[in-house]
């Protein structure tokens, strides 16, 4: 690792600890890809998508021909249909139609090239060297082949690779994402996996949850993770340790739900909380992004969040947050008749949002003591997550908090942005001095999974 008295930094941009693997493809990984097999690549995945998110149709087996031509246009042409830019917008169905252009290599590989599916995962492990990272947790969600064994082999396969990946400079480490809407059968799945195959402990150390965030309230996971939490108890040296995307994209419910998701994934016992940024967002900010979206939501999250203000009333009053008790009993005897996809409607004032600030830091405050991990994800939450400018980005509220927090590129290749660049970019907009970040921040190896593995080695 470098050294740290010639770089202060250099523990952070050397430690990436969110990232997801099919986000770490450059614009040269693509072309190297798929040059030798352009003609052959079936792009409709890509080209459809982007019709329907751009309302244009895209020819790729043209930008191919130019670059293997020696035309430099044609690799323009692939930049600007695949990296995603704040200009882009906050539309993830943008961000899918270009991520659908290495989609659309990526399972050339897999159903036509001999130990194709191996390509992906070795390349984005050679991309974070590349880039000087030198232990990094890679996520990724199995391709939708339809079918437990094709689920099985893909996490195999990348498990088993990112083990022999490793060298004395670089360690290399596994965590398979979760279907949020089959977290269940999947982890069975997995643990089969890993009772087929224990060698692929050594690789495996978590489990993520992770894509659409909306719809699935960190209750809805409550059965899986206690399941793993019970696993973890009966067998401590080959626990699973659980990271967890929350409050990133949350326009279907309201401010006070969002930053309440927040907390009540750290209190499932999630080890790290990917972005979080309706914990730091100014609520004036977030409450004007979309058409007043967060004054609707379901009567099922107004009833969740009416039991979490009688239950936490007295923290969160003593963080200046009004609670009526006896009025939330009534509205919730009310509300119990309704049904539960029933929208409310419930508009915000100066006094409402200034309220949820107060929220904010009850729940900040909490998942520091719970000792939950955040991890800010810059250049992602500017692109796709709706932070609408760099002076707003929830980093600067988390790091004049006491929480624990680390820096990650989530998507580096697509985003065209290196951890390095990441961490680079907190302390040119956080005007904290290299060393003064570190301080702060810490050596973000401390964070990583492992955890309850070493407690069950010590004892």
């Amino acid at each position: 690792m470098d050294d740290i008295s010639t770089d202060p930094l250099a523990p952070l941009k050397t430690c990436e600890l969110h990232v997801h693997m099919g986000g770490c493809f450059s614009v040269d990984d693509l072309i190297e890809l798929a040059a030798p097999y352009y003609r052959d690549i079936d792009w409709s995945i890509f080209v459809d998508a982007f019709d329907m998110a751009y309302g244009l149709r895209p020819d790729p087996s043209e930008w191919f021909a130019r670059v293997v031509a020696g035309d430099s246009s044609g690799i323009d042409a692939i930049r600007r249909h695949f990296i995603f830019t704040e200009e882009d917008g906050p539309d993830f169905s943008r961000f899918q139609a270009k991520f659908n252009l290495l989609i659309a290599i990526i399972r050339h590989y897999i159903q036509h090239i001999p130990d194709g599916e191996l390509e992906g995962p070795r390349r984005a492990l050679d991309r974070h060297r590349i880039e000087g990272v030198r232990y990094v947790e890679m996520r990724s969600n199995a391709p939708d082949t339809g079918d437990p064994e094709g689920f099985v082999r893909f996490h195999r396969l990348t498990a088993q690779l990112s083990i022999d990946a490793c060298t004395d400079g670089f360690i290399a480490r596994y965590v398979p994402s979760l279907p949020r809407s089959a977290a269940m059968p999947a982890y069975l799945e997995l643990r089969q996996l890993l009772d087929d195959k224990p060698d692929l402990h050594e690789g495996i150390v978590g489990v993520d949850f992770c894509n659409v965030e909306e719809g699935f309230p960190p209750r809805s996971a409550a059965d899986v993770v206690r399941r793993i939490h019970d696993d973890n108890a009966a067998n401590p040296a080959h626990a699973l340790e659980i990271l967890y995307h929350v409050g990133e994209i949350y326009f279907d419910k309201s401010l006070e739900s969002a930053v309440r998701w927040c907390h009540e994934a750290a209190e499932l016992g999630a080890r790290r909380l990917g972005h979080c940024t309706a914990l730091g967002l100014d609520p004036v900010v977030a409450a004007g992004r979309r058409g007043g979206s967060h004054v609707r939501e379901k009567v099922s999250e107004r009833l969740d969040q009416i039991d979490y203000d009688l239950t936490h009333h007295k923290g969160l009053e003593d963080a200046g947050v009004e609670i009526d008790t006896a009025a939330l009993a009534v509205e919730r005897e009310q509300l119990r008749g309704s049904s539960p996809d029933q929208l409310l409607h419930r508009p915000y004032d100066d006094h409402r949002l200034e309220q949820v600030i107060h929220r904010q830091d009850y729940a900040l405050r909490e998942i520091t003591r719970i000792g939950a991990v955040i991890e800010s994800c810059p250049s992602s939450n500017l692109r796709l997550g709706s932070v609408p400018s760099p002076e707003l980005h929830p980093v600067h509220r988390f790091i004049q908090s006491d929480v624990d927090l680390v820096i990650g590129a989530d998507d580096p290749g697509i985003f065209d942005s290196p951890l390095r660049r990441e961490v680079e970019w907190v302390v040119e907009t956080t005007h904290l001095t290299p060393q003064r970040l570190f301080e702060r921040l810490g050596d973000p190896l401390s964070h990583r999974l492992g955890r309850l593995r070493q407690g069950a080695a010590s004892s």
